[in-house]
Order: C-alpha cells, then sequence, then structure tokens
C-alpha cells in the first residue's frame, strides 16, 4: 500500500503560525493593559472579568505559540483503532483544537458570570446579564458537545468494512461499498456517497452549515497530508479507479 506523501512542517509555515499567535496575544495584552488601568478595587465588575477572561486567552495562545514553535511534524497516517475495531486513519493536530476549546470554555464561564452580575446589578442590567448569560450557555453547551463526542476533532479511519470521519459536526459512518466519489478541495477531502450516513452529529445550532446525510468532509488544514494526496491514497484504498469493481446490491453503476 503506497501512502500519501507527508507535507512538511517547517519554515515559513511554522514560524508563520507562531507569528500570527504571539500578534494576537500581544494584541490582548495590549487590551489588558488597558482594562487594569481603569480599575478600581473591585469595580467595575463586568470590566475585571473581562480582564481576567483576556489574560486566560493569552496565556493560552502564547502557550500554543511556544507548542507550535517545537512541532517539526504534523499528524499522518497510522495504524489506530476507532469503535473498538483496528484502522488506519489520520486526527488532526491536537494543539489548535484543544486551544479552541480552551477559549471557548473561558467564553462560556464569562458569559455565565457577566450574566449574574447584571442580574444581581437589576434595572437595565439584568437585561443585558441575561442575554450575555444565554451567550455563555451556547459556549457552555458547545464544550459539553465536545465531551459527548457531538463534537469531534477532525479525523479519517478507513477500518474493514466503514469509513469513519469526524468532524466538528460530529462523526459518520459508512461502508466502504457506499463510497461513490472522493475529492480533494483546497484543504477539504470531500467524500460521496450512495446512502446516508449513520453517526453521532452535532445538534444543529452548534454545526456552521447544515448537515448532508450524502457527503462527509474532513478539513485537512492540521493535518500532515494534503487534501488531494489524501484523495488519490482513499481512491485507490476503496477501488475507485478499478473498472471492474463490483458495484453494491441494487446499486446502479452508470448513476451520477
Amino acid at each position: 500500500m503506497t501512502r500519501p506523501a507527508e507535507v512538511p512542517f517547517s519554515g515559513r509555515d511554522r514560524w508563520g503560525e507562531v507569528l500570527v499567535d504571539l500578534v494576537l496575544a500581544g494584541v490582548g495584552g495590549v487590551l489588558l493593559l488597558a482594562a487594569t488601568s481603569e480599575l478600581s478595587g473591585r469595580e467595575p465588575v463586568g470590566l475585571w472579568l473581562l480582564a481576567v477572561y483576556t489574560a486566560f486567552a493569552v496565556a493560552v495562545t502564547v502557550l500554543l505559540a511556544l507548542v507550535v514553535a517545537v512541532t517539526s511534524r504534523l499528524p499522518v497516517l497510522e495504524d489506530g483503532e476507532v469503535d473498538g475495531r483496528a484502522a488506519l486513519g489520520v486526527r488532526s493536530w491536537a494543539a489548535p483544537w484543544w486551544h479552541t476549546q480552551a477559549l471557548d470554555l473561558g467564553l462560556a464561564v464569562l458569559g455565565l458570570a457577566l450574566g449574574a452580575a447584571g442580574v444581581r446589578a437589576g434595572g437595565s442590567w439584568a437585561v443585558v446579564g441575561a442575554a450575555l448569560a444565554l451567550l455563555g450557555l451556547w459556549f457552555a453547551v458547545r464544550v459539553a458537545l465536545v465531551g459527548l463526542g457531538r463534537r469531534r476533532r477532525p479525523a479519517i479511519w478507513l477500518t474493514e468494512s466503514d469509513l469513519v470521519v469526524d468532524s466538528p459536526a460530529g462523526r459518520g459512518r459508512a461502508a466502504r461499498s457506499s463510497v461513490r466519489a472522493v475529492r480533494g478541495r483546497g484543504r477539504r477531502l470531500v467524500v460521496d456517497l450512495d446512502e446516508d450516513a449513520e453517526g453521532e452529529w452535532c445538534p444543529r445550532p452548534w454545526r456552521r452549515t447544515s448537515l448532508s446525510r450524502r457527503t462527509l468532509v474532513l478539513d485537512c488544514g492540521d493535518l500532515g497530508h494534503r487534501a488531494g494526496d489524501l484523495e488519490k491514497w482513499l481512491t485507490a484504498e476503496l477501488g475507485l479507479e478499478d473498472p471492474f469493481r463490483s458495484p453494491r446490491p441494487g446499486h446502479d453503476s452508470n448513476r451520477r
């Protein structure tokens, strides 16, 4: 079996990401200094909460920059296990994913805390606080969905019988024989199916796009393979280029 080519992670790619992270952290640091100059004792509470969140966001972003700086290789295809079965696949780089989850968790706490402060202040602030609490609750559910497996770090797995694709929209699973076509589009690998995929999906308010059960999409931005190379590998593994490939029962091979 020929595996897809590995994309090097060095030079401009790596240090460019480090620079972006440090610039974002620097902007956060400037905002934090500006905010702290307006603080007096424990007042105002809302500004204190924003300052604490900003300090947290700066810290985790600097940590991400350090992780990126010492990373020389992105994840590539390897043997693993999915749903208790042996599989060959690749899961996206963990650092950016968990950085996002940390910021989401911070926003959840910030929104709920600002909501409580607004309700305590009363008057018009209670209305503002209620809106902020709802926003915080939205982020809290978003974080909880990760723990429940309804939002997943992008990954693709090929087992003896199935193709499994993870994404922030959830986990999609389809029989190998139901894959009709594989396409690399920019940073995305698109898998078209002849049947609806099964899986555990993220509820609509917490995913960006409408969900098509006939299409599985993998974001390859944080993988050690380009989408085009994964397309060639998966096409060969599934025998989609084989003119003598047996269609599954009841399938019209001329259908497009």
